[in-house]
């Protein structure tokens, strides 16, 4: 099942729209974009979402994830803290300027910490490269087993920060001239060796998806992983896509 890719379904050039996310035409135009549109794929597959879902997106960002959403289910609630003045114009942005209609998306400013939901709400609960962006995981996730219902399900994609997937990744991000995750070579080292030595991650530093894992099995019945984009090499690939189903 394919994502929707900005060049299919965007009327205008993606570099002619103005975006306060620098990372848009770097991420979903530029020459990695197969790989991150790859995440999709793996989200929207394990989600097999049907049209009379009720979807909620943690941390929409951008909205590109959205336009493979909308026209698949009856109701989506986009969420994210505001980043954007005004809050959510570049989503609104992408779906003015594509041939998806976005009546189903409502755009609702929100901390994934504390979610203004009742309790099971939602068939599906979407947070892809989200958690390792809030410093305090275990109650983001609380609060996604709390608004999912009971045989609903939560698809995570998370980035693989430990061992060699963390060599590859740094060695990108120096080449390319983005943010590192590691400011030391001793920090470096312990990511590699598989013990991030960061205990409170922000911006990816000392972020371990294991952890990830283990959060969602305390919370949910069933967690499965998958590796994204090459499955047959496991944890080598630089992200996992988990499914928890079933809320405890």
């Amino acid at each position: 099942m394919k994502a929707v890719r900005l060049h299919e379904c965007l009327k205008k050039n993606p570099s002619e729209i103005e975006t306060e996310f620098s990372h848009l035409q770097h991420m979903y135009t530029g020459r990695l974009s197969s790989y991150y549109y790859a995440r999709f794929d793996y989200a929207l597959e394990q989600a097999q979402l049907s049209k009379a879902d009720r979807v909620l997106i943690l941390g929409g960002g951008t909205g590109v994830f959205a336009l493979s959403v909308a026209p698949r289910v009856d109701n989506v609630q986009f969420t994210d803290i505001p980043r954007e003045t005004p809050p959510f114009s570049t989503a609104n942005k992408l779906f003015e300027h594509s041939a998806i209609e976005d009546s189903s998306v409502e755009f609702v400013p929100a901390d994934a910490t504390n979610l203004q939901y009742k309790a099971e709400t939602f068939d599906v609960v979407f947070a892809l490269d989200v958690l390792e962006h809030i410093p305090n995981e275990a109650a983001a996730i609380q609060e996604m087993q709390r608004v999912t219902k009971s045989d609903g399900l939560a698809v995570v994609s998370a980035p693989i920060e430990v061992g060699i997937p963390e060599i590859v990744r740094e060695t990108y991000r120096f080449l390319d001239g983005n943010r590192r995750q590691t400011e030391t070579i001793m920090e470096l080292l312990y990511n590699v060796i598989g013990s991030p030595s960061v205990s409170e991650p922000g911006e990816h530093r000392g972020y371990d998806y294991r952890e990830t894992v283990r959060l969602l099995n305390e919370n949910f019945n069933e967690t499965s992983v998958k590796y994204c984009p090459f499955p047959e090499l496991k944890g080598l690939n630089p992200t996992a896509i988990i499914t928890a189903t079933g809320t405890n």
